[in-house]
């Protein structure tokens, strides 16, 4: 072989090298940049939901629409670890420790959907969140036969927002799958759904109520895992309704008690101090019952957690019941 070919082949074979590294070094450039986007529209939705979230929190009943780009957003909360928070991808996460959202696993579409209400038991504990989208469909289960008399599944889709998807059916009638990404059935004790769901088992949470008081306390059956929680006020039956499941509404839950006991703790510390500071008898015997209901649902919270609902409804509503007492005739200080 001539020089000249051998050495026309090496420059062919140089080019062919050179072409391949500048090929592969705009192809890391490229990737590092969307990969740096990603980064900072992830970093961006997370600001944008975390001032959602915080700025909620400052006003029960508010519902509002919140803009998004079109991603998937995670929601976790472990009841075992305690652990939770919500992950838009590329390892991007918000821990939120304290904040109580109650919501599916994952949340997808350009809209996200916050509804927030007040915990009061019976003096603001704490805000509740509930985020849902669009794409979520909440159908409630007849509970009478009479549409006239009006019963709880009417009262409830009254309660819940008029943004989400939300249907009123009879008992029997089907379920259509009608592209939903979930869907939450809700039936009330006694008057079982009954009718055929034509959609994916996944796609799929059956909850079923007993109570006779929407606002006081009850249980939740969730029918999928076949466990049976209680509720404690509307807006922890709201929880049950918008959780992903029987774990997610327990882990939330267990966060919401947490805020009771200290709240509740710091309120039996103030009583304690103005027994002692009031030197009206007649006030001090009110402040002493209620330390006694107090006490009652600290120790139920220690004892029973959620399982003691009924017990901590009863007793908040004892103390309620006294700090109206304690302005009555006699002008006290408030306990709250």
């Amino acid at each position: 072989m001539k020089k000249a070919q051998i050495s026309l082949q090496f420059n062919w074979i140089f080019v062919f090298i050179v072409g391949a590294v500048i090929l592969l070094f705009f192809l890391v450039i490229v990737r590092s940049q969307t990969k740096d986007a990603d980064y900072e529209l992830a970093g961006e939705i997370i600001k944008n939901l975390d001032t959602v979230v915080k700025s909620s929190e400052q006003t029960a009943g508010t519902l509002k629409m919140i803009k998004i780009p079109d991603v998937t957003i995670e929601f976790v909360c472990e009841p075992d670890t305690k652990v939770s928070f919500y992950d838009i991808g590329n390892g991007v996460s918000k821990d939120t420790p304290h904040d109580i959202i109650f919501s599916q696993k994952e949340l997808s579409g350009t809209e996200l959907i916050s509804w927030t209400q007040s915990w009061n038991v019976p003096f603001r504990i704490g805000f509740f969140q509930y985020l849902t989208t669009r794409r979520a469909q909440y159908i409630i289960v007849n509970d009478i036969l009479d549409e006239s008399q009006g019963g709880l599944s009417e009262k409830l889709f009254k309660m819940l927002p008029k943004n989400i998807t939300k249907i009123l059916i009879e008992q029997g009638e089907d379920v259509e799958d009608k592209g939903y990404d979930y869907y939450k059935i809700i039936q009330f004790k006694g008057n079982e759904h009954g009718g055929d769901v034509k959609a994916p088992d996944d796609k799929v949470q059956i909850i079923m109520i007993e109570t006779n008081d929407l606002n006081a306390h009850g249980t939740v059956n969730f029918t999928r895992e076949n466990k049976v929680l209680k509720f404690l006020k509307k807006e922890s039956l709201f929880g049950a309704i918008f959780a992903e499941d029987v774990d997610f509404y327990n882990c939330t839950m267990a966060k919401a008690f947490e805020r009771l006991k200290t709240l509740m703790t710091l309120s039996h510390d103030r009583t304690s101090q103005l027994r002692v500071e009031v030197s009206d008898t007649k006030c001090s015997t009110l402040y002493e019952w209620s330390l006694d209901d107090i006490d009652n649902i600290l120790s139920t919270i220690d004892a029973s957690g959620l399982n003691g609902a009924d017990s901590i409804y009863e007793a908040s509503k004892q103390l309620a019941r006294g700090n109206q007492n304690l302005i009555r005739g006699r002008n006290c200080p408030l306990i709250y």
